[in-house]
């Protein structure tokens, strides 16, 4: 094909008839009007009223935009490995749960809209669980309208009573204050910020901090528990299975969120009697000794906490033989605090030698032997100070000479 001709047939091209630009607008829109009109006739499921809602989820209509779901639940039922009655034997074991009657123990969880808390965080569904009888009564509350909250916060308040202990799983940081700043901004009183409170994740850091990889609800459940949840709705799932019911007026979701927090609350009634365990033989579940030692110690129970490092000696790492010897020196047993203080010496233990430089000044009256462990002593213990004074001692004259 030549120049001419090659002219030609792209003038023939230009002159053929194409439909007008604002018609294949037009016809594009439609198209997408239907597209967007049919999803929405697929995704919007038949309306259903809250005493539907209610009556799904076997529960009651408690309040406008509030649904109430209550659950008795004997105490002879098992959770992982841990019997629910469990709770009732005696709570001794654990520092921070010493003379708590367990009928007074209220078990607390929330389920949110998200983990920053603030002002802009809800608390969509709040469960509770108390000790009535023989059985372990579980409360949960569910918003199916924001306009609900005011009454949840009002029901919840009545069902803790006044002489009540909260329990909870991280509480302190995030569920108190959250619910805290609810009835705030509900213009409600809250008896939550005023209740004494037991929160289960710090005996767990001080038990098990070293020897898990975190300190998760979960990981405590499966390692001390023995409970693995099977088809799980994730925590993080939640707020988007709660915003399904809220945008779209889809339930199907629901029931997962209630059984996620069922499962939090029945953990939480679990961990306390296995912990109580924990912190009276530590290495009976995988428990921290020294940890364990300290918890006793700030709670003023010395005698605990040198029981617990007695019977797990051969167990210990530096810091607790060191801590260990320590305290029976305070003792004044001798015997057994010079081998461990001496052993942690040979091995450069600068806190030992310093120990064992005053037991042999103030209680041996060997001042050769103290000033030899006060020179070895690093600067920021001071050792000039110790020295001069030694040698002092050295220097005077026996008592009665002359």
């Amino acid at each position: 094909m030549n120049l001419k001709q090659r002219i030609d047939t792209l003038q023939g091209q230009r002159g053929r008839a194409t439909p007008p630009a604002s018609a294949e607008v037009s016809d594009l829109t439609a198209r997408i009007r239907r597209m967007q009109a049919s999803g929405r006739q697929r995704r919007r499921p038949p309306a259903i009223s809250e005493a539907e809602l209610a009556r799904r989820l076997r529960a009651e209509l408690a309040a406008p935009g509030l649904i109430r779901i209550e659950r008795r639940l004997p105490l002879t039922k098992v959770h992982g490995k841990a019997q629910l009655g469990a709770l009732t034997q005696g709570l001794e074991g654990l520092p921070a749960a010493q003379g708590l009657d367990p009928q007074r123990l209220v078990f607390l969880d929330t389920e949110t809209t998200g983990l920053a808390g603030g002002a802009g965080t809800t608390v969509f569904l709040l469960g509770l669980a108390r000790l009535e009888g023989r059985h372990l009564v579980v409360r949960q509350y569910l918003l199916s309208r924001f306009e609900g909250e005011a009454a949840m916060l009002e029901q919840a308040a009545r069902w803790i009573g006044e002489d009540s202990v909260l329990v909870t799983y991280n509480g302190k940081r995030f569920d108190i204050p959250l619910l805290t700043t609810r009835a705030l901004l509900a213009g409600r009183t809250e008896p939550f910020s005023t209740r004494q409170h037991l929160d289960l994740l710090y005996p767990v850091r001080r038990a098990f901090a070293s020897r898990w990889a975190d300190c998760r609800l979960a990981t405590a459940e499966t390692n001390l528990l023995g409970f693995r949840r099977q088809n799980d709705l994730p925590g993080s799932e939640a707020p988007a299975a709660w915003q399904d019911w809220m945008r779209h007026n889809d339930p199907s979701r629901l029931p997962a969120i209630g059984l996620h927090n069922l499962w939090d609350l029945l953990s939480l009634v679990g961990l306390l009697p296995a912990l109580a365990a924990t912190f009276q033989s530590p290495l009976r579940t995988g428990g921290d000794p020294l940890g364990v030692a300290k918890s006793w110690l700030d709670a003023g129970q010395e005698t605990r906490a040198l029981g617990v490092l007695r019977a797990n000696c051969v167990n210990l790492k530096p810091e607790g033989q060191l801590l260990l010897g320590q305290m029976l020196a305070r003792a004044g047993d001798w015997r057994h605090a010079l081998p461990l203080l001496r052993r942690l010496a040979e091995q450069g233990n600068a806190a030992a030698k310093e120990r064992l430089a005053k037991y042999y000044e103030h209680v041996a009256r060997d001042f050769g032997q103290a000033l030899d462990l006060a020179r070895a002593l690093p600067a920021e213990m001071d050792p000039p100070r110790r020295v001069q004074r030694l040698r002092r001692k050295l220097a005077a004259p026996p008592a009665g000479a002359g």
